[in-house]
């Protein structure tokens, strides 16, 4: 079976996200905030495993969905969005 290059950019990805997520482990609070209000303060919290587990899930599902020639695409999406999530989450709860 021959790999399509969306699937490389899949798995390149998922250890994007992984290392990111193994980043995050040691910069988060063990509470994390997941949802900003209108006056820019964090609405919602999150316990810092399920925080980091959801964008690894994420992205292991969409790089599953790149091996199938009819949801390439949406895979490729999931797996790229991925990293971002991590990065968005780091930089909402982390202070500099």
């Amino acid at each position: 079976m021959r790999l399509h290059k969306s699937t490389f950019l899949c798995i390149a990805a998922v250890v994007l996200t992984l290392i990111l997520a193994a980043a995050a482990w040691f910069l988060l609070p063990d509470s994390v905030g997941m949802q900003l209000g209108v006056s820019g303060q964090v609405q919602n919290f999150m316990p810092k495993p399920l925080a980091l587990l959801l964008p690894v899930g994420l992205c292991a599902v969409g790089t599953g969905l790149s091996f199938t020639e009819e949801r390439r695409t949406a895979g490729l999406i999931l797996a790229l969005i991925s990293p971002v999530l991590v990065v968005i989450t780091i930089f909402m709860n982390h202070s500099f």
